[in-house]
């Protein structure tokens, strides 16, 4: 096996770094109708870390995930490590980062990063996790851009 691979996404958003940063900081409201926040436990009032349990519909089925998320104010950086779920049925290990890069003109960039494993050699990359971050990324922009 090849070991922990990766793929990137990128996407504009249109609206500001900090307002879709927010959004994930304060992991309240960063949810769309393919998404379902089930459990938010924060690991102590101090820390900038939380575990979640989301449902999320993927590739047209109910999936379920619980990742410990960890924020980096300082560098408007999310990561999402799962710890259990449907995603590691596939993946040795999993974690996706979203990195939120302004913009000149006000608006921002999405990057999303995936760091992977499979569990063996017949495990097809996780296209499918990415184009549902695609469409999460867009839903989430459009219901943010709603409420203004």
């Amino acid at each position: 096996m090849a070991g922990v691979q990766t793929l990137d996404l990128e996407i504009q958003v249109n609206m500001t770094a900090d307002r879709f940063f927010n959004s994930f900081k304060n992991k309240e409201g960063s949810f769309t109708d393919k998404t379902e926040p089930v459990s938010i436990h924060h690991d102590d009032t101090n820390s900038n870390s939380s575990i979640q349990i989301w449902n999320l519909i993927v590739d047209g089925k109910m999936e379920q995930i619980k990742e410990k998320t960890e924020v980096d104010e300082e560098n408007m950086s999310v990561s999402f490590l799962a710890m259990e779920g449907d995603v590691l049925e596939q993946y040795k290990s999993y974690k996706i980062t979203l990195d939120v890069v302004p913009r000149d003109d006000g608006l921002c960039i999405a990057k999303w990063k995936w760091e992977y494993e499979k569990l063996n050699d017949d495990v097809s990359p996780p296209t499918k996790y990415i184009a549902f971050v695609a469409d999460y990324t867009r839903d989430l922009e459009t219901r943010l851009l709603s409420e203004s």
